[in-house]
């Protein structure tokens, strides 16, 4: 029991059993005391208590203690006691502590009921009355100078303390210091009417609980439940649960719906053989400076592979001393269906998760603890530029992921745009020097003209573009070709087959199904029969070019004869076939140029319209940021967040100043870039779209030539940049950076533990920048309120961590050449010890200030 320390058991605050005078027994006597306990067990039941009327049997409580012990069930004694109050009788449950009531041989609870029934025959009877009421009661129970409780039981029926007395009497009773040190519970409140009652009669609310109030041993376990979180099997720990009943009473076993580490083991190191079982809620490791707590954390951290910011290296460093060379760190992972995993890492390798069967499954850690955040020492007081909007990304990573994953889309695209935009950049300037040179050329061509020479050398020429056509041809269905065959070679037509597929419900469905498939896979193999006959017609086109160089080669005298005919020293018939030859791919060339100019403004709507889809997915992500910060500045008072679209103008000054290094662009230039442009985005959007218009009002051209360029050369990186959204903090009302690096750390910490969708949240001693009243006031009373739904693991030296957060699991660390360590829980009287001897001096030193704090109290 309590491995993972505090648990939510079944509690039964009303039991009786065969000594009490209204139950009824059939079976064998030597049996019931067995038979008792399996009843409790089918029941659930983890803790009972026994409650006979007016009655306490010290040997039957012996023995239902011993075999309840063999099961795992805790058994404390007590006695529903008829007090003389009220119209009738009051039906009072006093639980007893038995190191105070039953000890070295005295039954203390019998001489206690010998003495309320003194002079009164057949006390065994429920309707017989003791001689004490109420208030009498409390004063001869506290002479008795002996720990205990009461729970009033089943108080709207008769003999219920709401059945039987008035307002009046109640207010009267609850104004009672005894009454209200000692009434922890009532027992089976129903009616709604009757609950605002009590609390307005008392002044103050109280547990409710269930017990059963059997009559036989099929009642047992009947009725409503009372489920009591405590960390171990005894009287105060129980008490302790019913006093903080709103956190440790539920009448419904509590679900966990978050993932969670459930134990962590070492092999090698520091830690070797250990394993530190962990709650699902709050966990503290506490200890003296330098005992280990930051190497259990640390290792922890490696283990998730979660960054560490601040001293990275020293915290990389301390993981590698304490895990050791081959060391390996074991994590027990239960998600939030209750599923467990392994995960595993060794020292300087890669993690691991396996599953249930040892199976190494190769998926996410956010898969199975969904976003676990790390926060190592010095984190939450290192306050850089934009640290507040990072801490909001990192909170909210899991939220945003699908947006920034569709921005990777658009960026993509944008770059593809932008690159193709500017190799057209060049195109009109290409256009002009061809058509100079074709001029050139039409020039050099009339003079053979004139000359007659065209004329007769006409065949050879017409022989020449006919082959540069044919070759160009060639060379466009070659490429075409190519395209369509790498395409279809990467498709596997074998993932269109539903052979291996069988559906429970849904067969006729997929018959359907699988025949479109197969005209989808007909289609394919028709594709690759088209591929095949653009392949075979490539070939014909080939026969028919090499025809041609053919002819062209068997007129080759022919073309010779002409030339020798020619009587023209000033001009030569060869140069003539060449210059016509060129003017040809001259043409062709200022044709594919232009009609690739003539997709620019195509071009420009792309890079407009993913420009747009970039900014509103970047939109989006901050109404999901803004929509998260109203959540946290609803649920407390302390902090106020805001943040504004893309508001970070100092960084983004400063990215500004960096990138465009070089240009001499100054610091007010940067800063009036900064505030004119949203982004690096805008900035070459302005190039490209409007010649950078608007830069121009702000630098001269040497400038921005040199910009332009600087975007050119880096467009791609350039692109990817960002202007972060700004995030202000306020912590009661003034800006985070206009207070203390305590109050900073505590406005930081309330941050984190605002969040929802955290299941894991790792704080390496946060208390060492802020102070005592700010832990307690804001700090551990929010913790307590998440901790149902968050992993809290904690490294601190401050007591009032684990002490007033009431950690459910508690591991103090020494260090003695290796790391040792005392595994409890918040209700461990040896973990009281611990708590007490580390964070507090020692037992003498807390008596002392106790004392102290006593002694300044009665001054008041």
């Amino acid at each position: 029991m309590f491995d993972n320390g505090c648990e939510w058991l079944r509690c039964d605050f009303h039991l009786h059993t065969r000594k009490d005078k209204e139950f009824k027994y059939s079976g064998e006597e030597h049996s019931f005391v067995n038979d008792y306990i399996s009843s409790l067990e089918n029941s659930n039941i983890k803790i009972g208590l026994i409650t006979n009327h007016n009655k306490f049997d010290l040997n039957e409580y012996k023995a239902l203690k011993k075999a309840a012990s063999k099961k795992n069930i805790f058994i404390l004694p007590g006695v529903e006691l008829s007090v003389k109050d009220g119209k009738n009788s009051v039906h009072t449950l006093i639980i007893f502590n038995p190191e105070d009531w039953i000890q070295n041989g005295e039954n203390h609870i019998n001489n206690f009921l010998t003495a309320a029934f003194q002079g009164i025959n057949n006390r065994e009877n429920e309707n017989t009355c003791c001689n004490y009421d109420l208030n009498t009661l409390l004063v001869e129970l506290e002479k008795l100078n002996k720990d205990y409780f009461i729970v009033f039981a089943h108080i709207e029926q008769k003999s219920g303390l709401i059945e039987e007395c008035g307002g009046g009497r109640l207010s009267s009773l609850a104004s009672n210091h005894e009454f209200k040190k000692r009434v922890l519970g009532l027992q089976k409140l129903r009616t709604k009417d009757n609950i605002k009652k009590i609390k307005d009669w008392f002044g103050y609310e109280v547990a409710f609980v269930e017990g059963s109030d059997p009559k036989k041993l099929e009642e047992i376990g009947k009725g409503k439940e009372t489920y009591i979180k405590i960390g171990e099997y005894s009287f105060n720990a129980l008490k302790y649960a019913l006093q903080d009943y709103k956190n440790r009473i539920s009448d419904e076993l509590p679900k966990i719906n978050h993932g969670y580490i459930n134990s962590i083991s070492f092999k090698g190191g520091k830690l070797d053989s250990m394993k530190i079982p962990f709650s699902n809620e709050l966990n503290t490791l506490i200890g003296i400076r330098g005992s280990g707590k930051s190497s259990v954390l640390e290792s922890i951290r490696y283990a998730l592979d979660l960054n560490a910011n601040i001293d990275k290296d020293y915290k990389d460093n301390l993981v590698k001393n304490t895990l050791g060379s081959g060391g390996e760190i074991s994590l027990d992972i239960i998600d939030k269906y209750g599923k467990h995993y392994e995960l595993k890492r060794l020292m300087n390798e890669q993690y691991s998760i396996l599953d249930g069967n040892g199976n190494d499954i190769g998926i996410s850690i956010d898969s199975i603890i969904s976003n676990p955040l790390y926060f190592g020492q010095k984190d939450l007081s290192f306050t850089q530029s934009g640290y507040a909007f990072d801490l909001l990304q990192k909170l909210l990573g899991n939220r945003i992921k699908i947006q920034l994953d569709s921005i990777d889309d658009c960026i993509f695209n944008l770059e593809k745009s932008i690159r193709e935009f500017f190799q057209l950049s060049s195109i009109p300037s290409k256009i002009e020097e061809l058509n100079t040179k074709k001029q050139d050329l039409e020039h050099t061509l009339k003079i053979f003209q004139e000359k007659g020479i065209s004329e007769k050398l006409k065949k050879q020429t017409s022989y020449n573009k006919d082959y540069n056509k044919i070759e160009h041809l060639m060379s466009k269905v070659e490429d075409v070709y190519l395209n369509f065959k790498k395409v279809y070679d990467e498709v596997d037509t074998d993932d269109f087959k539903l052979s291996d597929y069988h559906s429970d419900y849904n067969d006729e469905l997929f018959e359907d199904i699988n025949e479109v498939l197969n005209h989808i896979t007909d289609s394919f193999a028709n594709i690759s029969n088209e591929i095949e006959r653009i392949s075979l017609n490539k070939n014909s086109l080939k026969l028919l070019k090499e025809k041609l160089d053919n002819d062209i080669k068997s007129l080759k005298e022919e073309f010779a004869s002409i030339k020798r005919d020619i009587q023209d020293e000033a001009l030569d018939p060869d140069s003539f076939v060449k210059y016509n030859s060129e003017y040809e791919k001259v043409k062709q060339e200022i044709g594919e140029l232009t009609k690739k100019n003539n997709s620019r403004e195509s071009l420009i709507l792309d890079i407009k319209k993913y420009i747009r889809e970039r900014n509103e997915i970047l939109s989006s992500v901050f109404r999901k940021y803004e929509e998260e910060i109203k959540k946290i500045n609803e649920s407390q008072n302390e902090l106020e967040i805001r943040i504004h679209f893309k508001g970070n103008k100092d960084k983004f000054k400063n990215d500004i100043k960096a990138k465009f290094r070089g240009t001499g662009l100054s610091e007010v230039k940067a800063i009036e870039i900064s505030n004119k442009f949203s982004d690096f985005i805008s900035i070459i959007s302005d190039y490209i779209l409007d010649d950078s218009k608007q830069l121009h009002t702000i630098v001269n051209e040497k400038i921005v030539s040199k910009i332009q360029d600087k975007i050119q050369e880096n467009y791609k990186e350039l692109i990817k940049e960002v202007c972060p959204d700004l995030v202000e903090i306020y912590y009661h009302n003034k800006l985070l950076e206009h207070h203390s690096i305590g109050q900073r750390a505590s406005a930081l910490i309330l941050f984190v533990l605002t969040q929802e969708d955290n299941d894991l949240i790792i704080i390496d001693q946060p208390e060492d920048d802020l102070d005592n009243q700010i832990i307690y006031e804001e700090v551990i009373s929010t913790i307590k309120r998440k901790k149902p739904t968050i992993q809290f693991i904690f490294a601190t030296h401050n007591a009032n961590i684990p002490v007033l957060g009431d950690a459910e699991c508690v591991v103090a660390t020494q260090y003695n050449d290796r790391i040792d360590l005392d595994i409890g829980n918040i209700d461990c009287s040896a973990t009281h010890k611990k708590i007490v001897d580390i964070m507090e001096g020692g037992k003498e030193a807390f008596e002392k200030r106790k004392l102290i704090y006593t002694n300044w109290d009665n001054g008041k």
